[in-house]
Parts: structure tokens; sequence; C-alpha cells
């Protein structure tokens, strides 16, 4: 039977490609190392700064998000924020009553006198039976996924770390030899 293939013949080939693949990646790994990138970093806030929902005196709205009406208030979101809450009992004339500081925030819903809102990582269930006095009525902690990766595809960024507090926001930064990919 006939030899097709003859492996003595690519030895002289072998050594140097053996060479540079050992070489040539220890060499391109230095230099990946010192590049720098710009890419995303995420900002963090404490598990107790972002825990700690408070109501407060009513706030201008500068970046209103989802509306929801429950009998004559409005409950209006401010993404990252918190919620407005204006009494629309007169619609020619509303008033805002309060702010609900609920850190990281961006849903809401609401079933008789119980506002529901995500608070970063945890559901959290809102008593809004006096709205200029919201108060907690109970906490689901670790409810929803870890913000590990910034909404952005096709970016580098630096790995979040859940033991350096909750994920509030990524800002773009030049970054050294980034580990993460989306």
């Amino acid at each position: 039977m006939k030899q097709l293939f003859c492996p003595l013949c690519l030895r002289p080939l072998l050594s140097p490609l053996l060479l540079l693949a050992v070489f040539g990646c220890e060499f391109n790994r230095e230099i990946d190392s010192e590049q720098t990138f710009q890419g995303l970093r995420p900002v963090y806030a404490t598990y107790e700064e972002i825990r700690t929902i408070q109501t407060l005196a009513p706030q201008p709205l500068k970046n209103p998000g989802k509306i929801y009406v429950k009998g004559g208030y409005l409950f209006i979101n401010e993404p990252g924020k918190g919620i407005h809450v204006v009494d629309n009992s007169d619609p020619a004339a509303p008033k805002k009553l309060s702010f609900v500081s609920v850190p990281a925030n961006v849903d809401m819903a609401v079933k008789e006198n119980v506002l529901y809102v995500d608070n970063a990582v945890d559901l959290v269930a809102l008593d809004i039976t006096d709205p200029r006095k919201v108060t907690v009525l109970k906490r689901i902690k670790d409810a929803y996924p870890y913000p590990s990766y910034p909404q952005q595809r096709g970016v580098q960024f630096e790995c979040a770390n859940p033991e350096k507090g909750v994920v509030v926001r990524w800002e773009t930064a030049q970054l050294t030899d980034p580990k993460c990919y989306r």
C-alpha cells in the first residue's frame, strides 16, 4: 500500500512553528497586558446605601420613566433614583406629594395599597396607604440576578465584583487588560 503522508517530511517545519507558537504567544501576552483599551468600568454602591429607602420631600422630575395610576395618585418612576408620588385627584392642578428614594430602581407595579419595586438585586413591597410616608413592608433579598455586565454589546469591560457592592451604572474609562467582553 502506498503511503500518501510522510511525517518525517514535516519535521523541518515543525521546529520553527513550535518555537514561534511558544515565544510568539508569550510575546503577545506581554504586549496585551500593557495596552489600554477604552471600555466600561462598573460604578458601585454599598449594599447598605442601595437598601436605604426613604420618603423625601417632592423632587423635580428630571428623567421621568414609567407612570402608574392608582386611584387619584400618579406614581412616576425616575430610573435609578426612585418614585415621585403625585396627587392627581384634580388633573387640572396635580400636586407633588413626595419622592420615595429607591436607589437603582427601574420598574414598579401597584396592587391595592402595596407598591412593588425593584431595588437593585432586591424586590421590595412598600405600603402606600399614606403617600407622604411610604414604608417598607417586606424585602426579598437577591430576587434579581447581580448586574455583572453592561447592557451594551460588543464592548470590553472590567469584570464586576459583588464583594465591592452593587453595580449602579457603567462609566467609560481607559482599562488595562480588561478580562470581560460582551
